[in-house]
């Protein structure tokens, strides 16, 4: 039976674990020097760090909750409100992302007693919390402990999306290209692997795989703020076609981005997509994860963030 069809054995059988078809797509991966394929196994085996964008079916809004003292009573796993807190911040405290590897989420499911998933905040967080507490009404409140938790019911949730998610790519490639194609076979066809990859694996999460080395390719950046000049060079020097540059020129400016939050406006953000697809296509001439940096690193610098 060929790499393909052991995959999709284990993966059709939902009792066994991940860890073994996804090693095995790490080999898959491997052998078709598949470097979009790579990085995504590799951050589902060992975990997304904090510098690399996460999927969102990684991605859970948490219930709040707190021990505190209010004059002589205590109330204990109560939930907390949040006065004070902007949208943006509250969006981060509500935030449930798992990083973790796909062993470990798979633990949650095995060994979980409470039916909660529940991570505590740190003291610094907690004395935020209660500060804002009494800055806004409550001035004798006191937050002994503070935590958010959801149900554990998300962890077998987030196993189920990867195992449908890479079932769907093997089953697309072995339509595509049969249940007998060889590895050696396979290597030319790494463009339309990684556009299968884009429509089964990656479409829908928000998000671009990112293993480029960000620090080489931010310290080859030399662009000040407003330097529409510097842009377009950065951007030409990088294979990007006149008629895109041109078009990203003519947004760049007219375009709402959230300084604060280093984040993009509308337009620019679907400018980045389109150029996606077109590695993705192999219509610009660069590496998927290379161009996600670059482009992010460019207009950041154009922005001044």
């Amino acid at each position: 039976m060929s790499l393909l069809g052991d995959i999709i054995n284990e993966l059709v059988d939902s009792n066994e674990s991940l860890s073994s078809p996804l090693l095995k797509t790490k080999v898959l991966a491997t052998r078709l020097k598949n470097e979009e394929l790579l990085s995504w196994v590799n951050h589902e085996v060992m975990g997304y760090s904090d510098e690399v964008e996460l999927p969102r079916y990684r991605k859970y809004t948490a219930d709040i909750k707190g021990t505190y003292i209010i004059g002589n009573t205590q109330y204990n796993d109560q939930p907390l409100p949040l006065p004070g807190f902007s949208e943006n911040i509250k969006e981060v405290i509500y935030n449930m992302d798992f990083r973790q590897s796909v062993a470990t989420i798979e633990s949650y499911v095995k060994d979980n007693k409470s039916g909660l998933l529940t991570f505590t905040f740190s003291a610094e967080a907690t004395q935020q919390i209660a500060f804002n507490i009494r800055k806004y009404g409550n001035r004798y409140f006191q937050l002994v402990s503070a935590n958010k938790s959801i149900s554990a019911n998300v962890a077998t949730e987030i196993l189920s999306v990867i195992r449908s998610k890479l079932l769907d790519f093997m089953l697309k490639l072995e339509e595509e290209f049969g249940t007998e194609i060889q590895i050696t076979d396979l290597k030319s066809k790494n463009k339309e692997i990684t556009k299968i990859m884009s429509q089964t694996i990656i479409t829908g999460d928000g998000n671009i795989l990112n293993q480029g080395d960000s620090s080489n390719i931010t310290a080859s950046i030399n662009i000040t703020k407003g330097d529409i000049n510097g842009l377009r060079e950065q951007l030409e020097k990088n294979k990007v076609e006149v008629q895109d540059i041109d078009e990203l020129v003519s947004i760049i400016d007219s375009d709402e981005p959230d300084l604060q939050n280093k984040t993009f406006g509308k337009k620019v953000n679907a400018w980045m997509n389109k150029m996606f697809n077109k590695a993705l296509e192999g219509t610009w001439q660069i590496g998927l994860d290379t161009g996600a940096i670059l482009l992010a690193e460019v207009i950041k610098k154009y922005y001044g963030m």
